[in-house]
């Protein structure tokens, strides 16, 4: 099997990206520098109403530890995406994102930087509005937020390293947005914001 590339890009800290994902076509995640996080949002292309759910998505794999082999499924319990690669293997699937709001209740500043901003502004070619999505059709790859044995909840840098990737075969076909998180005030990116690539591709015989 050879890769047939579709698309190549590179999308700069702090940054963000959209596009249309066809049955079949796979996208890779890559981190270029290590310790980076991605929030991905994806919609079906001809239904905005039926979208990613990572609730779904844990409880039909019976794991919030998704990586090679898993599902992530949509809000009507459909697969969107296979995992068929993942060269990290540790991924936040609870949901959401940095906003506005939460930067300022965390950290008492204004007008950073966020994914929520970064996700309506990549959406809004496609005509989906802020109002659309939610947190539950949030997959943050690559972040390493884990869940205690005391119940707590711990964020820690990303294991990812130089040229680690994840890829995701789509299932159907989507429309994606991809926010390359800007968080600089805690560890989801190392505390230091750096490029991502993504490239999409299909494979022939």
């Amino acid at each position: 099997m050879v890769e047939k590339i579709f698309l190549e890009e590179v999308i700069p800290a702090r940054e963000y990206t959209s596009l249309v994902l066809h049955r079949g076509e796979i996208l890779r995640v890559i981190d270029l520098e290590g310790k980076q996080a991605a929030d991905l949002v994806a919609f079906n292309a001809t239904d905005k109403g039926e979208k990613l759910s990572c609730v779904y998505s844990n409880l039909l794999n019976g794991t919030w530890k998704l990586t090679k082999g898993h599902t992530l499924y949509s809000n009507r319990a459909r697969p969107m995406f296979s995992i068929i690669e993942d060269k990290v293997g540790l991924h936040y699937s609870g949901g959401g994102f940095c906003s506005e709001e939460i930067n300022f209740l965390r950290f008492n500043v204004r007008n950073t930087r966020n994914c929520a901003d970064n996700l309506t502004l990549a959406f809004k070619p496609h005509g989906i509005q802020r109002q659309d999505f939610d947190f539950d059709c949030c997959f943050n790859i690559f972040m390493n937020l884990t869940f205690q044995p005391d119940g707590s909840m711990k964020l820690q840098e990303p294991l990812s390293k130089p040229g680690d990737y994840i890829d995701l075969k789509s299932e159907m076909d989507c429309t994606i947005a991809i926010s390359n998180c800007p968080q600089d005030r805690n560890p989801c990116n190392g505390f230091n914001p750096t490029p991502l690539q993504i490239k999409v591709f299909g494979l022939i015989s």
